[in-house]
């Protein structure tokens, strides 16, 4: 689940004026929908789900929303689809179903397609013509909230995935020779007592204060970096710099480190983003590091473990529970009695 900035729903227009600045992209063929504190007016929180192909899968996706939204404490929803009426209408009557059953309100039920949208709720042509109400989401208080809060609506999900798109040109060439570099200097270091933990948590930590500045990193570092998150303890320590730099430093480097690692190193550093978008709320894109992760290795535990997070819809509080001194200390205990949990694993033919 997306969390977001206090925005004031005056109008259903504002919040589908709204909807693509907190998913980070325009929803196509979608259902979103968001929690809501009735009494303040706003939103507490969105959702979102690809239509299923077939009517017949509507009461699945109906129940799983159903079981997020529980397990989320939310009392008070909007539901709003993207799409025909012949792709919405099941879904909404199926998730209409589940919700009142749960005793969670349905505040409206609204659907959006070519710039009008029909409200399932509305019982008179007074509020909703059969045409629908054309809407225009720039003159809308609540989407220049969200332009104001530093939010970016990308034109679909495609867009936002392609800013994790592998680097390429005269920087991939560069950091691809590095990381050879790196890992040959790695092969070398084999039988020695090399330690690899607390160099891979130095080099994090510079990273970060370069990130902070705004400066990116050098091939060299870039491809050592990547080397390093291969070792498990070392990658785990990353995440335990969480709270010592603003979440858009965090973002700023897992997404560059992401990017120009050649595609066998990104895993670790897509999965590290994902951890930290989770924990900020930014469910969208959470989502698309941890799918391209898998692509690249299918098998790659955190991201399942994430993956996971996000299906069942746990909220962004769950990892400020997370102590990160104590994690840090319980990190560096494991490395230290097994250091091999810090050393690199190479992938094939690096």
């Amino acid at each position: 689940m997306t969390t977001v900035p206090t925005v004031r729903l005056a109008s259903p227009a504002d919040l589908i004026a709204v909807v693509p600045y907190l998913l980070g992209f325009h929803p196509e063929s979608s259902l979103v929908v968001t929690v809501l504190d009735a009494e303040n007016r706003t939103v507490g929180g969105v959702v979102r789900y690809d239509l299923p192909s077939e009517p017949a899968d509507a009461p699945g996706l109906a129940g799983h929303l159903t079981s997020v939204l529980t397990g989320n404490a939310a009392r008070q929803v909007m539901l709003l689809g993207y799409g025909t009426s012949a792709q919405v209408t099941p879904v909404i009557d199926a998730a209409t179903e589940t919700l009142n059953t749960a005793g969670i309100e349905i505040m409206d039920a609204l659907r959006a397609d070519g710039g009008r949208y029909w409200s399932y709720t509305c019982t008179t042509a007074g509020c909703c013509p059969p045409e629908g109400v054309p809407y225009e989401p720039t003159s809308s208080a609540a989407a220049a909230t969200a332009v104001f809060a530093g939010f970016v609506a990308r034109p679909d999900r495609a867009a936002l995935a392609a800013t994790l798109a592998p680097a390429e040109g005269p920087d991939r060439e560069r950091v691809d020779a590095a990381t050879r570099t790196a890992c040959a200097q790695t092969r070398s270091l084999a039988g020695t007592d090399h330690d690899w933990y607390h160099e891979g948590a130095d080099q994090i930590a510079a990273a970060l204060e370069r990130a902070q500045a705004g400066q990116e990193l050098d091939a060299d570092e870039v491809a050592w970096l990547g080397v390093r998150l291969t070792g498990i303890f070392v990658r785990d320590a990353a995440m335990t710099f969480s709270r010592r730099y603003d979440e858009e430093t965090h973002v700023r480097l897992w997404s560059e480190v992401a990017r120009r690692v050649p595609l066998e190193f990104a895993a670790a550093p897509l999965a590290l983003l994902a951890f930290v978008a989770l924990g900020t709320g930014d469910g969208s894109l959470a989502r698309v590091a941890i799918e391209r992760a898998l692509s690249i290795d299918p098998g790659y535990r955190l991201a399942h473990l994430i993956g996971m997070a996000l299906d069942h819809g746990l909220p962004p509080s769950i990892t400020s529970k997370v102590n990160c001194a104590d994690m840090a200390g319980e990190i560096e205990a494991q490395a230290q009695r097994y250091p091999q949990g810090a050393r690199p694993v190479l992938p094939e033919g690096w």
